[in-house]
C-alpha cells in the first residue's frame, strides 16, 4: 500500500470539500494514486486526470480540456462531463485499474487514425463506419438469469452471444478466433472467469479478444487492479440489464470497426513470405509515429530480431505477431530482421517484451531495442537496429 511518501504514484487531483476531501485523498491513496486537492476551480497546466466530486456545488472549471475527468456520487448532481463514473468510494479501488484502461483505449484510438493516414498513402481506403460479418460475444460467468436477459437483448441488435461452460472451453473458443469480445462476470475473485482475465491478455492466439469485466460491487476490492486493468472496458453490474447490453452492443460493432481498419491491405505493402507489412510500409508509418511522439512528448521504442538459417522466418513472424498489442506493428525489414514498432513505450517495457518473445521462440534469438530519442531521424533509428558492431552482443538493447 502506498503513503504519502510515494511519489511516482500517478498523480490525480482531486476537486472536493472538506471533510469530504481528506476521505477522498486517504482513499485514493490507498488505492496507489497520489491526490493533489485543487484549490479554487482552476486545474494545473498538466495532462492528470481529475476526480471531481459531485457532491461539490462547483459546476465551472478552468483545464478540464485533455485529460480524463472522474466524477464521483449520484449522477445529475453536476454538469461536468466524466470519462468514468463512481457511484460511490467503494469503486475507488478500481479507478486506478479503469484509468489504464482509458489510457489504453486513447493509445488505440491514436493509432487507428495513424493508420488510416498510412493508408491513404498507399491509395487504400479508410474502413467503412459499417464492418463486415456479424458480432459475435463470448461469454463466462455464472449468472445463468442474467446472462439470459442479457443474450435476448443482443440478439435483437444481430449480435451472437455464447456462452462457455468453463475456462478451458472459452480458452478453445478463443484460439478458433471466431470471437471479438469477451464478457466475464466472475462471481467470486477465484472463479474461473476470474483466473481467464488474470492470464487472457498473455494468451498466444491470433487475435486477442476485448474483454469486458462485469463487475460486482463486493469484488472491487477483492480482485487486483493488475488484473482488472487486463481488461478492455469496466462495466459496474448494479447498472441496469438495458445499460449494459446497449454498451456490449456498442462495444461489439466498435471491435468490427477497428478489425477492419486494423487490418493491413495487401498488395505491395504485405510481405507475402511472412504475412507482415512490408519495410515500405514500415517506414512510412514509423516515421508518423515519430512526429506524433515529438509532438505528444510520449515515448516510442523499436525493436529488431536477428534471424539465423535455423529459424523459419513464418514460424517467427507467427509467433511475433500472436504477443502484439493491437498498436503494435510487425514488418519484415530484409531477409534476416523482423522488426516491430511499440508505441507509447519505453525502453525498458520493450525489453520485457524481447524477453518474452525470445522464449516463445525457443531458440538463440538476437534482438535489439532502441527507445527513440530527439536526434534520431528515421534513417538513423532504422539503421542503428540493424547495425553490425564488435560491441553488439546477443540479446542487446540499447
Amino acid at each position: 500500500m502506498l503513503n504519502d511518501q510515494r511519489f511516482d504514484a500517478p498523480v490525480i487531483h482531486v476537486v472536493s470539500e472538506s471533510p469530504r476531501l481528506e476521505m477522498l485523498q486517504t482513499r485514493l491513496r490507498q488505492a496507489g494514486l497520489r491526490p493533489v486537492p485543487v484549490r479554487g476551480s482552476y486545474l494545473p497546466p498538466d495532462s492528470a486526470p481529475a476526480l471531481i466530486d459531485n457532491l461539490t456545488h462547483r459546476s465551472e472549471f478552468d483545464g478540464l480540456d485533455n485529460r480524463l475527468i472522474v466524477t464521483i456520487g449520484k449522477q445529475g448532481l453536476s454538469t461536468v462531463h466524466s470519462d468514468i463514473h463512481l457511484a460511490d468510494v467503494a469503486q475507488i479501488e478500481s479507478l486506478p485499474a479503469r484509468l489504464a484502461i482509458r489510457q489504453r483505449e486513447s493509445q488505440r484510438q491514436r493509432e487507428i487514425q495513424l493508420r488510416a493516414r498510412t493508408a491513404e498513402k498507399f491509395g487504400t481506403g479508410t474502413a467503412s463506419a459499417t464492418p463486415v460479418g456479424r458480432a459475435r460475444v463470448l461469454w463466462l460467468g455464472q449468472d445463468a438469469p442474467f446472462l439470459n436477459a442479457i443474450k435476448s437483448n443482443l440478439a435483437e441488435a444481430q449480435v451472437t452471444l455464447v456462452a462457455a461452460i468453463s475456462r478451458l472451453t472459452a480458452e478453445d473458443y478463443l484460439a478458433s478466433g471466431r470471437f471479438q469480445t469477451l464478457v466475464l462476470c466472475p462471481a467470486s475473485a477465484n472463479d474461473e472467469a476470474a483466473k481467464l482475465l488474470t492470464r487472457v491478455k498473455s494468451m498466444q492466439i491470433v487475435t486477442i479478444p476485448r474483454v469486458v469485466l462485469l463487475l460486482r460491487p463486493e469484488l472491487a476490492g477483492q480482485i487486483s487492479s493488475e488484473d482488472m486493468s487486463n481488461a478492455d472496458e469496466i462495466l459496474d453490474l448494479s447498472s441496469n440489464l438495458e445499460s449494459i447490453a446497449n454498451n456490449l452492443h456498442a462495444l461489439s460493432h466498435e471491435v468490427l470497426v477497428e478489425r477492419d481498419a486494423h487490418q493491413i491491405p495487401a498488395g505491395m505493402i504485405e510481405d507475402h513470405a511472412t504475412g507482415l507489412v512490408s519495410r515500405e510500409y514500415l517506414e512510412s508509418h514509423l516515421e508518423a509515429q515519430m512526429e506524433q511522439a515529438d509532438r505528444l512528448l510520449i515515448p516510442l521504442t523499436v525493436v529488431a530480431f536477428t534471424l539465423t538459417p535455423e529459424h523459419d522466418i513464418r514460424s517467427v513472424a507467427l509467433t511475433i505477431k500472436s504477443m502484439l498489442r493491437d498498436t503494435d506493428l510487425a514488418a519484415r525489414l530484409d531477409s534476416q530482421h523482423v522488426c516491430i514498432t511499440l508505441p507509447e513505450t519505453s525502453y525498458r517495457g520493450a525489453v520485457v517484451l524481447s524477453r518474452r518473445i525470445e522464449e516463445a521462440v525457443g531458440g538463440r534469438l538476437s534482438w535489439r531495442a532502441i527507445e527513440r530519442r530527439q536526434f534520431h531521424t528515421l534513417k538513423t533509428l532504422i539503421g542503428g537496429l540493424t547495425a553490425k558492431s564488435p560491441f553488439t552482443r546477443q540479446r542487446t538493447a540499447s
